[in-house]
């Protein structure tokens, strides 16, 4: 009975040992390794897209929610808009590590609520009594559209298939207009009268009138130079020119696709150095809202500090690539192989 004890145990210890075996390989100077996932290369070489130091171009396209974050009550975040931008990448590659740089576009197109306001004057109405007027602007939406250059720079790494990384990204503003949008009213007061006159059309005072085109067209805002802090993280496939999964030495050409999400707030205030009147009624014409002239909300000093902000996915095909510096996993390369 002891016997046969002995030779199950035994027979036990070979088949675990086999196994091992099967799991295991060995250098030139006989020390042994655990085997890894993926195959040898055509050199012979356990190599994967994550070893030694790649060169990667590619073409990064994205699309986000975007608002404005600001100081003053006068003006809100909501309910913003979206942000369209495409950008050529470079990356660096060395081991689990990167860095990335590149030259690209943004186009932004925001809305943001202005608080209801009301402006009083006196006039002369067409029969020459003297009518205390309130002029009243409601619903208004002051839309910002901006064209951006911007040199991004970010440090990263790898972690199971997936992608952190982090930086800063220089935006410079290079066109870009405004609209507005918004409903104007008038009442007016005359002295020994109860109440107020409204909605007399023929007499100029009128209520919820919308802007004319020209009205609602405006001139860029001037934004100041920014810079974003930004962090994005996501998932990505690597695979050859042949279009099989991992990284093959012998194609010459590594690619990469990546899928994530991001966002980015500005650091540095943007807000223009311009003090333009939010509303004009002009003194010969209190009662053609035609004429009346109107500035968007940052455009006038009553802002004073405003921070972009960005939230969104990112696209980015890696469509060329080499491995300048190849390293075998043998050597234990951050982890991927161990010696026993």
């Amino acid at each position: 009975m002891m016997r046969n004890k002995i030779y199950i145990i035994a027979l036990l210890l070979l088949t675990v040992a086999t196994a091992v075996a099967q799991t295991r390989i060995q250098d030139e100077w006989g020390r042994q390794y655990k085997k890894p996932k993926f195959k040898a290369n055509a050199a012979g070489l356990y190599t994967d897209q994550y070893d030694g130091v790649h060169h990667l171009v590619g073409l990064q396209v994205e699309g986000a929610y975007s608002t404005f974050f600001q100081s003053s009550k006068l003006m809100s975040s909501a309910p913003g808009g979206y942000a369209l931008g495409a950008t050529l990448q470079y990356a660096y590659l060395n081991g689990p590590f990167f860095i990335q740089t590149g030259v690209g576009v943004r186009w932004q197109d925001v809305k943001n609520k202005v608080t209801d306001q009301q402006y009083q004057r006196d006039a002369v109405d067409a029969a020459g009594a003297l009518s205390h007027m309130t002029y009243a602007f409601e619903q208004r939406k002051d839309e910002t559209r901006e064209l951006y250059a911007q040199i991004p720079f970010y440090i990263g790494g790898y972690f199971r298939g997936g992608y952190l990384m982090g930086g800063v990204k220089a935006s410079i503003p290079v066109y870009g207009d405004t609209r507005l949008d918004m409903l104007v009213s008038s009442t007016a007061r005359y002295d020994g009268y109860i109440g107020p006159v409204e909605e007399m059309d023929n007499h100029g005072i009128r209520r919820e009138v919308p802007l004319t085109p020209d009205q609602q067209k405006g001139p860029a805002l001037n934004l100041k130079v920014d810079v974003l802090g930004v962090i994005e993280a996501g998932y990505e496939l690597a695979f050859s020119n042949k279009g099989k999964p991992g990284y093959h030495r012998s194609t010459m050409n590594d690619q990469r696709l990546r899928f994530g999400a991001f966002a980015e707030i500005g650091i540095l205030n943007i807000a223009p150095n311009t003090k333009k009147v939010l509303y004009e009624v002009p003194e010969g014409s209190p009662y053609d809202f035609q004429t009346f002239q109107y500035n968007h909300v940052l455009s006038t000093g009553k802002v004073s500090t405003t921070h972009n902000f960005f939230a969104g996915i990112r696209l980015t095909y890696f469509f060329f690539g080499v491995q300048s510096k190849e390293k075998c996993l043998l050597c234990g390369l951050h982890g991927t192989v161990s010696p026993l």
